[in-house]
């Protein structure tokens, strides 16, 4: 999964956060690290959960309109994430199948989600926080 300027949001922390997650989606995509699996699929749990909670204390700091609406969009992420990972524990010898939806999972989600909901509140955050100074 490429990094790519366009998905950048302009906001420095939120920027960070998202070329990690896409640092570690290409270690599930990537075949030859099929050692790393587990352990990245355990990051990936752990680090969605703190670059959410990040994201969404930045919009509750800035009276963020649509707050609640993305929340929700990380609730049911979550919950998707949760059910695939489950998933892939109990899989036995047919892991790698579930791997590969949760990669087509997680990335066009990713990608969806940046592009259109993470932009639109780096637009208001910036405007906001533009108006400060």
């Amino acid at each position: 999964m490429l990094w790519t300027k366009s998905l950048e949001t302009g906001v420095a922390k939120i920027d960070e956060q998202h070329k990690e997650l896409f640092r570690q989606v290409d270690i599930l995509v990537d075949r030859s690290q099929a050692d790393r699996i587990e352990k990245t699929l355990e990051f990936l749990k752990s680090y969605v959960a703190k670059h959410f909670a990040d994201e969404e204390y930045l919009q509750k700091i800035n009276n963020y309109p649509k707050a609640e609406a993305h929340k929700k969009l990380h609730v049911d992420f979550t919950k998707t994430f949760k059910e695939l990972y489950d998933k892939y524990k109990t899989a036995g010898d047919r892991k790698l199948t579930v791997v590969l939806s949760i990669n087509s999972a997680v990335i066009g989600w990713l990608k969806d989600h940046i592009m259109v909901h993470d932009k639109e509140f780096a637009t208001y955050y910036l405007a906001k926080n533009q108006a400060r100074k």
